[in-house]
């Protein structure tokens, strides 16, 4: 049975990975997975105490989570997608997988062979496909990988989401050269992560 935390009449199952390596313990809001508390002890007393002094940041992270806005309870309950972070009724016959497909792979792909010309990097090659977490990644040979629903977001974001992932094939780390590699080519790339916390990169 799952450990439970309260707060304000409200209860939350979390699950325990323990990890000796790990100096601290870190609680994660998982989209999929729920709450979940990676940790180097081992009594889960302990472990439930730290939980529980968290328990209102740990409320609040998880029903902004669920405030994101998702495509598929958009298009079940109202028709709709979301294109370019605006709400448009879908065709009756076309369904949210062929509509991201069709619009995705065109517009990231134009993006990518601006933004690689204006960086002066090369990817070995460009694959779309559908993600639960991640909107996009950089293999260690540069091949680079998006999530079929990018068409999604505001323009402004997919936009940093390439220049992210081209960031990556020079500066294989998130350390500060990286940063700067991609606040060089767009500074405002922080107003853009703010933006994607609102979004779900899930088509289901």
């Amino acid at each position: 049975m799952q450990p439970l935390i309260e707060y304000q009449g409200e209860t939350l199952c979390y699950s325990i990975i323990i990890n000796r390596r790990l100096k601290h313990l870190y609680i994660m809001i998982d989209p999929i997975k729920g709450v979940i508390v990676k940790t180097p002890y081992t009594s889960k007393e302990y472990i439930h105490e730290l939980v529980s002094q968290k328990a209102a940041w740990i409320f609040t992270k998880v029903k902004a989570a669920k405030k994101r806005t998702t495509i598929q309870s958009l298009f079940t309950e109202e028709g709709k997608v979301l294109y370019l972070g605006e709400p448009i009724l879908l065709h009756v016959k076309q369904t949210p997988d062929a509509f991201y497909k069709e619009k995705t792979i065109p517009l990231v792909t134009r993006l990518v062979e601006e933004w690689s010309f204006l960086m002066g990097v090369k990817p070995t090659k460009i694959s779309f496909r559908k993600a639960k977490k991640r909107w996009g990644s950089c293999s260690y040979t540069n091949e680079l990988s998006f999530n079929l629903s990018l068409a999604q977001l505001p323009l402004e974001c997919i936009t940093y989401i390439v220049i992210h992932e081209l960031s990556h094939i020079e500066h294989k780390h998130h350390q500060k050269s990286f940063w700067q590699c991609v606040a060089e080519h767009m500074p405002e790339y922080k107003t853009c992560e703010k933006i994607l916390k609102n979004y779900s990169p899930t088509l289901s």
